[in-house]
């Protein structure tokens, strides 16, 4: 769970040991709310946690968006779940913020 938390939260290139780590969520700060910025998000979220996939401690990841215009403009909700080597299912869900 931290893994998938530090992979979404830090931004990509901050890392000073793994200039790949991290992911490009904070890119859509300024974005709209839309179907286009919902396929972005998933995109950033997949390659954001794509190393767990590399190095073996994950065997799937399943990421989904849900836009809220009703109740809530400004944000895109996140929805991550990842397949443990082991075949443990772990459950992430975040918030980004958009116009």
């Amino acid at each position: 769970m931290n893994n998938i938390y530090l992979s979404l939260i830090v931004r990509r290139g901050s890392f000073f040991q793994n200039t790949d780590f991290g992911s490009r969520l904070h890119l859509l700060k300024r974005a709209k709310n839309t179907e286009k910025t919902a396929a972005l998000a998933e995109e950033y979220c997949k390659e954001a946690l794509q190393w767990l996939i590399d190095t073996g401690r994950a065997t799937k990841i399943n990421v989904y968006t849900q836009r809220d215009r009703l109740q809530d403009l400004n944000r895109l909700k996140l929805l991550a779940e990842v397949t443990q080597a082991d075949g443990r299912q772990v459950s992430f869900e975040t918030f980004v913020e958009v116009i």
